[in-house]
């Protein structure tokens, strides 16, 4: 895990071209890239977008959201690792930052060696939901119904490998079930199969949530350790009756390895401003997203000790990819 220190270290070896003119130039010079590994419409990408629009004015500069989807995040991560130009950023999430190298036999990044950590962005508890049309209103039907057809029901995910293809694995071991996972190149095309009939089970972040107040499609427990406000209804899967079972996403925003100092302090401010905006906040929530902001040797921190949380789940299930 790099600590900040361990990254600025390399600084002047490392100098991104963008960022040692022959005289003192301010910095950023030119728009910004946030590269968001999400499929457009989803919770994942309007916060990355809310997060761009916040920080645009702080940083002087617009900056856009890029959208580069597949391989759970993997592609889009890679795009950042390799950026040279001292203008490109992530919206990361947990999979690529901690677990994906137990999962992915090889990944063209080192997610301790190639970023620079800015600062958490946002919690998102995964939630299990289903068809109306199949009558399932609580945890313990759906189980019943798995158990009486080993196999036969299927569950979507924004992905192989993204905590939601996890935290259906580990549905299926806690409840003692098995499921066929279906994955998709984000949330919001498994919601739309979910929504016309080709899924019967949804693992999502926030993105149904809107779909759920609504009642077109049925939450069944969120896989949060608490509700969350904006289904204040939905019990957790601790509630629905399987002790301890928690898995939750999140996301934050890293640049490349070797940022200097001042573009750091810069990106850092300016998230902060975009992450304690009442009107981001509240959006957010009403995605079922809590936004929060933190340092980033306070992220960098973070993510070494999710490195280890997740480190035994992935050994685990490794083997289901």
């Amino acid at each position: 895990m790099p600590h900040r220190r361990h990254v600025l270290a390399g600084a002047a070896a490392l100098a991104l071209p963008a960022l040692r003119p022959a005289r003192a130039q301010a910095w950023p010079n030119r728009p910004l890239r946030l590269i968001a590994t999400f499929e457009p419409g989803g919770a994942a990408d309007q916060l990355a977008r809310a997060i761009a629009a916040g920080m645009g004015p702080e940083l002087g500069q617009t900056v856009v959201v890029e959208n580069r989807t597949g391989a759970a995040g993997n592609i889009g991560t890679e795009l950042v690792a390799r950026a040279n130009d001292g203008h490109t950023f992530l919206l990361c999430s947990t999979g690529p930052m901690t677990y994906h190298t137990i999962l992915f036999r090889s990944l063209p990044f080192d997610p301790q060696r190639d970023f620079t950590p800015i600062g958490f962005a946002a919690w998102s508890p995964n939630i299990f939901a289903t068809r109306n049309d199949l009558g399932w209103k609580r945890l313990d039907e759906v189980v019943a119904a798995a158990k009486a057809a080993p196999g036969k029901l299927n569950f979507g995910s924004a992905g192989t490998g993204t905590t939601q293809h996890l935290a259906g694995e580990m549905l299926q071991e806690a409840a003692g079930i098995r499921l066929t996972h279906v994955p998709y190149r984000g949330g919001a095309p498994a919601l739309r199969d979910l929504l016309g009939g080709q899924l019967e089970l949804l693992v999502t972040t926030g993105s149904g949530a809107n779909m759920m107040r609504e009642g077109k499609i049925t939450p069944i427990a969120v896989m949060g350790e608490k509700r969350i406000a904006a289904l204040p209804d939905t019990p957790t899967m601790q509630e629905a009756g399987l002790r301890d079972f928690s898995a939750t996403a999140w996301y934050g925003v890293v640049g490349p390895a070797g940022l200097p100092a001042p573009a750091v302090a810069r990106m850092s401010a300016a998230l902060r401003a975009a992450l304690t905006d009442e009107t981001l906040i509240a959006r957010m929530r009403d995605q079922t997203m809590d936004a929060q902001f933190s340092t980033p040797d306070d992220f960098a921190s973070f993510i070494a000790g999710e490195r280890r949380k997740w480190r035994p789940v992935a050994q685990q299930f490794a083997g289901t990819m």
